[in-house]
């Protein structure tokens, strides 16, 4: 019987016990996929990181991810989670102090890249991890609002006219309502939602106000992905690239030259919330370069019985 660390760490928060929990196993070389994704069922946590050896030469390790239903293709805090367990692990224990270094992470898509940003005055949460995302992709989406508002429980006026649906190249969609109690009110039918999503194709969708309570936070939202076992998502670090970028290209968030900077809240049902931070750079080819960071918060380490 071997044994294997793990670790769990919430992340987008400085405090324990909020953000979004992450589970993270290393060396899992020689997990099978059916391993891994019994190990997932067992966290029963929206995301599970396996850390392995990479096969390209691009990068150190390779990351992949799985919920409790399936393996995903991207996973933004189960990413930040991973670098937090490399750290604490010792893999990478410069890297919080060596300003500017990037760390290549291999994943089934390509190459992701991090890098971590040392907080001098935080000495319980010495350092952000920033997460170069891939350049979103948006599309257009159809809301027919009697039909959504069956599955979202949003009023049927409660949908954001001058901000419509898009959805991202991850299949998640952007759904954006005029009021912030609209959102923190929303109780979707997940069976339904669940079924929907399946139907069209959908990873998850983003429902998100730019009605806040303070000028400091740009956007709020939630997450559902019902259709690949994740009713509500605390916090979803990759839905925020594109989210970011949505609200630059849509003059909802000011632009510094070429940069812009935002600040974005995610709750689920329970209250539980995080904290993403988000800069948004326009390229000369008018596409974007988006960076997400968010603090981590050690939770648990043990051994885990394979």
């Amino acid at each position: 019987m071997a044994k294997l660390s793990y670790y769990l760490i919430d992340v987008f928060t400085a405090e324990r016990y909020a953000g979004n929990p992450a589970a993270v196993v290393l060396n899992a070389d020689g997990l099978t996929i059916e391993q891994m994704q019994a190990i997932a069922r067992e966290f029963n946590l929206s995301e599970t990181t396996f850390v392995m050896k990479s096969s390209s030469p691009d990068a150190p390790i390779r990351l992949r991810w799985f919920t409790p239903r399936c393996e995903v293709q991207m996973c933004g805090h189960g990413t930040i989670a991973a670098v937090r367990a490399l750290i604490e692990s010792g893999r990478f224990v410069s890297l919080p102090d060596e300003k500017g270094t990037i760390l290549p992470l291999q994943i089934n898509s390509g190459i992701l890249t991090i890098r971590c940003e040392r907080l001098d005055k935080m000495p319980d949460q010495p350092f952000l991890v920033w997460l170069d995302l891939e350049p979103p992709v948006l599309k257009k989406k159809l809301i027919i609002p009697r039909l959504w508002s069956e599955y979202l429980d949003v009023p049927v006026d409660g949908y954001d006219d001058a901000l419509p649906a898009m959805q991202s190249q991850d299949g998640d969609v952007l759904v954006f309502v005029k009021r912030l109690t609209d959102l923190l009110a929303a109780m979707p039918d997940f069976k339904k939602l669940a079924k929907f999503s399946q139907q069209q194709q959908f990873r998850g969708i983003c429902l998100a106000t730019t009605s806040t309570l303070t000028p400091t936070i740009h956007v709020q939202s939630r997450f559902f992905a019902p259709s690949v076992g994740i009713n509500e998502d605390p916090v979803t670090g990759s839905v925020h690239g594109p989210l970011a970028a949505y609200l630059v290209t849509n003059g909802v968030i000011p632009t510094f030259g070429d940069t812009a900077i935002l600040n974005a809240t995610q709750s689920d049902s329970s209250g539980r919330a995080g904290l993403i931070r988000a800069v948004v750079i326009r390229r000369p080819d008018e596409a974007f370069r988006v960076r997400i960071a968010g603090q981590t918060s050690l939770v648990m380490e043990g051994q885990l019985y394979v």
